[in-house]
């Protein structure tokens, strides 16, 4: 979610005259943090979840299911009604009006028996937004909506209006953004004004047996005369997205942990970064874009590209490597650990701010006043780990931080229970064993391109360390080991097997938990996006033509709203047969 901050936003033009007073002000405050932190030992290990929840409203008389443009006003009645001190769940406003983020408000502890109290406490948020519902309304995990994007996709429904649009976007209206939350829409402007083009994307389509050939998305359809011009860099062959919604309406899970120390916070967050594409491969759930079967399984490189500021000199004379939402550029860790700290920090210092208010600016002064802090500027660069240095204030004293950000979100709640615990699992492993899984960077990159691909836990291969050296490995290898490597899963079991008082219940949530992901793993539960394709490939009315249309997406959703909100184990959908 970001920052939130009071005052009125600043436009691009107004921020680019203040830009080097914000980054200094921004750059002073990180060395404080430093100053005052860089000793801290002993934080106890916390950590928590975040769900970016969707809201969806079924019109059952005409087979169609829409995005609920309601969040704001759900938000509103949950602040009213929610009884802070005896529920532990907080919710938050996001970029677009059909998405809530939940949290549970109490961290989790290291200790083993705060496990099952995951998926408790994310059943309980799930509850407790469906009781403000109307009955043919629902709140649900998925990471993208299959028609985001075309006619009548939400309710109430709303025109594009590409001429008055603050992003001429063609397919998606600006009322989709959350309206009592200022911060997403003045920092999709200026992220269009700083790179004075508007979003772009194309996904490559899915080449099914009926599939037009050569394929060319027709966008006549959205009534605008002479529509060409608002989407002249669509390309042959692709799906073609035109608007930030798309991007921001994408939903997922993240993990954030705390280190004991500054020294282990560096060392987890090391870990952590050959781990984002295995997460990321693990739970790819979004096959469909603007209602076309694509040819990839994830947001990950669509959200990037919608979110990217980057002008077309930064680009050709790659001045800026990636995009704000990207992943990580480097390590932190090794011999000289200052300087690369040092390097980390600038890698976000050569980002310039995107939502600033006149709060946070005395424009009648030319020297730093200290208003814009470090975590106004962190808090706009999305890569997929982002380490966050202590805050402290009156309310809370947080400690050296690490947001896990790739996974996408499934459709039940255990599944998403299974994911954050396994990956919680491994970082106490790591630390227990003393595990390096460290391998060069640029393979951190190719692995995070390859785990989006179609079916990419059956088709990819994956660069991992193997003791001492690495090689290529499937899913299945990395987490249920071969014959010359243990896998992730062994390394998990080990640890929990070091203690002697589990009780058994406890045991047994986690052992199912950590069984899920390894039958994930070798092929025999389908991934959320896998599932999808499958549902959709044998539905009486696909044309396999790579449509899907509104009676499709309607079953689709169907199933899962059913499934989600089924009251007991039952992963029979996900079985590859």
């Amino acid at each position: 979610m970001g920052v939130l901050s009071t005052g009125r936003p600043l436009t691009w033009k107004e921020i680019v005259e203040v830009r080097t007073l914000l980054k200094n002000d921004a750059c002073n405050d990180l060395i404080k943090i430093f100053r005052k932190h860089s000793q801290r030992k002993n934080d106890p290990f916390l950590w928590g979840d975040e769900i970016e929840y969707s809201l969806v409203r079924f019109d059952h008389e005409n087979q169609r299911v829409q995005l609920l443009l309601k969040a704001d006003e759900l938000l509103t009645k949950l602040n009213e009604n929610l009884d802070k001190e005896s529920c532990p769940v907080e919710f938050h406003a996001e970029d677009c009006n059909f998405v809530i983020e939940g949290i549970p408000s109490i961290p989790y502890s290291s200790e083993i028996s705060s496990f099952p109290l995951v998926e408790t406490n994310m059943k309980l948020r799930r509850e407790i937004v469906q009781r403000f519902l109307n009955p043919n309304e629902f709140i649900l995990t998925f990471s993208a909506f299959p028609r985001l994007g075309c006619l009548h996709c939400t309710y109430p429904e709303y025109e594009s209006d590409p001429l008055n649009s603050f992003e001429y976007s063609l397919t998606c209206s600006d009322y989709y953004k959350t309206p009592e939350y200022p911060r997403t829409m003045f920092l999709n402007k200026n992220v269009i004004e700083r790179r004075q083009g508007k979003v772009s994307v194309n996904v490559p389509i899915m080449k099914d047996t009926n599939t037009s050939d050569p394929f060319e998305d027709d966008l006549s359809s959205y009534g605008v005369e002479n529509w060409q011009k608002y989407v002249e860099t669509r390309q042959i062959n692709h799906i073609h997205l035109d608007s930030s919604s798309i991007g921001w309406g994408c939903s997922c899970l993240q993990v954030t942990l705390q280190a004991s120390s500054f020294h282990e916070s560096l060392l987890l967050y090391d870990q952590l970064i050959p781990l984002t594409p295995i997460f990321l491969s693990l739970s790819t759930s979004c096959p469909i874009w603007r209602g076309f079967l694509s040819e990839v399984d994830s947001r990950w490189n669509i959200l990037s590209k919608t979110t990217d500021d980057r002008t077309n000199e930064e680009l050709n004379e790659n001045l800026i490597q990636f995009s704000r939402y990207a992943s990580v550029p480097c390590y932190l860790l090794n011999s000289n650990c200052p300087s690369i700290v040092a390097k980390h920090f600038a890698h976000l210092f050569i980002r310039d701010p995107l939502y600033v208010t006149d709060q946070q600016v005395n424009f009648e002064s030319n020297s730093s006043i200290n208003l814009f802090k470090f975590e106004n500027h962190n808090s706009m660069i999305w890569n997929s780990l982002r380490f966050k240095p202590p805050v402290t204030d009156e309310m809370t004293s947080l400690g050296w931080r690490i947001e896990f950000r790739p996974m996408e979100l499934q459709i039940t709640d255990f599944e998403n229970a299974a994911l954050s615990v396994f990956l919680i699992l491994l970082t106490r492993s790591i630390l227990s064993f003393e595990i390096d899984l460290r391998i060069p960077i640029s393979l951190i990159h190719e692995n995070m391109q390859r785990a989006q691909v179609k079916n990419t836990i059956e088709q990819m291969k994956f660069y991992f360390r193997k003791q001492n050296h690495i090689c290529e490995m499937t899913i299945d290898e990395i987490i249920n080991g071969s014959e010359n490597y243990f896998g992730l899963k062994s390394l998990v079991l080990n640890y929990l097997n070091s203690f002697e008082d589990i009780d058994i219940s406890t045991r047994q949530t986690i052992n199912e938990y950590i069984e899920f992901l390894s039958q994930r793993a070798k092929g025999d539960l389908l991934s959320n996006a896998m599932w999808m394709r499958k549902s959709i490939d044998t539905h009486p009315l696909y044309q396999h033509d790579s449509i899907v249309n509104e009676q499709i997406q309607y079953d689709l959703f169907r199933q899962i709203e059913q499934i989600a909100n089924q009251k007991q184990l039952n992963l029979s959908h996900l079985i590859s047969n």
